[in-house]
């Protein structure tokens, strides 16, 4: 997976190279993953704080691995278990907003932004606390990093 096109290995690779149920076992593994995180740090404390930066370190873990030095993918699925976790029918409307949008407009971008601001504009309309309501945008924020991350190395990849 590492080999080929820009060298991640997410789940969009895994789909491309292997085919679809590989791909599927792949999102789950890794939203599970990350949900895990949110859940066992939910069950060690009653601090939202301290939830939140288990489901954010989960996130940078999945984007910066040290097991796959300090490579990894752009985290949409491990934001999305994070995100599921937390707010899950926030997260369900957001996704089928995006996903019409998505088939739309064929811009995955704008539908993954779009999901994000619909399900911060939920939680702030519900008066969640503000930094429930903000912590989708700082996740997003993650994988705008990674994608910046990654399209820089593949413009400094030589040419063979």
């Amino acid at each position: 997976m590492r080999t080929e096109g820009d060298g991640r290995i997410s789940a969009t690779a895994v789909y491309r190279r292997l085919g679809l149920i590989p791909s599927l076992v792949v999102i789950i593994v890794d939203m599970g993953l990350a949900a895990l995180a949110v859940i066992i740090a939910a069950m060690l404390t009653e601090s939202l704080e301290i939830v939140l930066v288990a489901g954010f370190a989960a996130v940078v873990g999945h984007n910066w691995s040290a097991f796959l030095r300090f490579k990894g993918g752009l985290g949409a699925t491990a934001i999305g278990g994070v995100l599921g976790s937390l707010v899950f029918w926030q997260l369900l409307f957001g996704l089928g907003i995006a996903g019409l949008v998505l088939l739309a407009t064929r811009r995955p971008g704008l539908s993954t932004s779009l999901c994000i601001m619909i399900i911060s504009s939920i939680l702030f309309i519900q008066k969640m606390p503000a930094v429930l309501a903000i912590y989708p945008v700082a996740l997003f924020v993650l994988m705008f990093l990674k994608r910046v991350q990654v399209d820089r190395a593949v413009r400094a990849r030589p040419v063979n």
